[in-house]
């Protein structure tokens, strides 16, 4: 499978540098460490701001803060924190870049121990995600999470699993060279929907009883696997609360806009 032949949703955080020999994955820290650059900004400008209109002692302050602030948010924005799959040495590994200077490798183990798990968004269940050594991927239609994942599977010779068909157990997803991935996809969804077959009807009165408690016994056990693998979305989703913090910097700026307006 070529990479021209992802989604694009998958081409965002995988990048065609590198590759089919290695290959380096986003991690939380490194969304984390641009998300504080980003935000760091804002007290940098106002800071810079002041230090140029301030005169005195004030100004010396926001002088300070400015120097004080500038080399914190230079290093967080130069800092990546990658999850490497490297072909050539069969290896995966956890690798820190700054200034362009690769560090220490962490957390290596062979590629085959790498965890690939096709399964449900955790927020939305008409959505799917991949889930490669404890980070996840939102990818969107299955369609497009099982071209992802028959991907990673291909290229760097990692076991794939799926927890669609039978949530929440897993299984190996097991496609061949031949099967693209609308056909998977389409099994998934069919071994997903399949209805239990119903039993015959039996009129002899000690085979009745015996059906029937035998019939009670599964739907207590279909009842509790409806309630395991129901699925409960929670109350407050971190996209919703990101975007409570969306008008902060603006009403920020306006104050010190309007502060500096006033001093004139």
């Amino acid at each position: 499978m070529q990479y021209s032949q992802l989604p694009k949703q998958a081409q965002r955080f995988i990048r065609p540098e590198g590759l089919p020999k290695q290959l380096r994955l986003a991690t939380k820290n490194h969304y984390v460490c641009r998300g504080l650059a980003i935000l760091g900004l804002l007290p940098l400008l106002s800071s810079l701001l002041m230090a140029v209109t301030l005169d005195g002692a004030q100004q010396t302050l926001y002088q300070f803060v400015v120097v004080l602030l500038l080399p914190v948010l230079l290093i967080l924005g130069t800092l990546k924190h990658h999850l490497v799959l490297d072909n050539p040495s069969k290896q995966r590994f956890v690798q820190l870049q700054i200034f362009g200077y690769h560090c220490q490798k962490a957390y290596q183990a062979p590629l085959p121990s790498t965890e690939l798990l096709l399964r449900h968004s955790s927020y939305d269940r008409s959505q799917y995600e991949l889930k490669l050594d404890n980070i996840v991927y939102p990818i969107g239609s299955l369609v497009d999470a099982t071209q992802v994942t028959m991907f990673f599977a291909s290229t760097f010779n990692i076991p794939a699993k799926e927890q669609v068909s039978d949530f929440p157990h897993i299984h190996n997803l097991i496609a061949s060279s031949t099967e693209t991935p609308l056909e998977t996809s389409s099994k998934l969804n069919k071994t997903n929907n399949q209805a239990i077959p119903g039993t015959k009807t039996v009129f002899n009165k000690q085979t009745a009883k015996t059906q029937n408690s035998s019939t009670t016994k599964d739907n207590d056990n279909t009842d509790k696997n409806k309630q395991a693998a129901a699925f409960v979305p929670p109350l407050w989703q971190p996209k919703v609360i990101l975007r409570l913090f969306y008008p902060l910097p603006f009403l920020m700026l306006f104050g010190f806009i309007m502060k500096y307006l006033g001093t004139l």
